[in-house]
């Protein structure tokens, strides 16, 4: 017996976030409480593809960012800029942008 599973249709946009010099793209879908969805090397924000719509049918509000260096997000020229304080910067700068 085939499993069938039912098609969630969830519109969401690109918008842009500025931390530190730095324009982060992420994908925003949803309202609620807030998902941060942080790709590893060598993914995009693209990779949650799938899980975003289910997330945000879910009730929750995802941010899928590219993070620096990665898709539509540039890359700062110093390699200590990619350190873990500036990462998790990023992704609190997320949050702080939606309240």
């Amino acid at each position: 017996m085939a499993t069938k599973f039912k098609r969630i249709v969830v519109k969401f946009g690109t918008r842009v976030v500025t931390h530190d010099g730095v324009d982060i793209s992420v994908l925003d879908a949803g309202e609620g409480f807030p998902v941060v969805l942080a790709h590893g090397f060598p993914e995009l924000a693209y990779s949650w593809r799938h899980q975003i719509p289910a997330l945000a049918a879910a009730g929750c509000r995802v941010l899928a960012p590219d993070q620096r260096g990665y898709g539509r997000t540039p890359g700062p020229a110093a390699v200590e800029d990619y350190d873990i304080e500036h990462l998790t910067g990023d992704l609190l700068a997320l949050l702080d942008d939606i309240g």
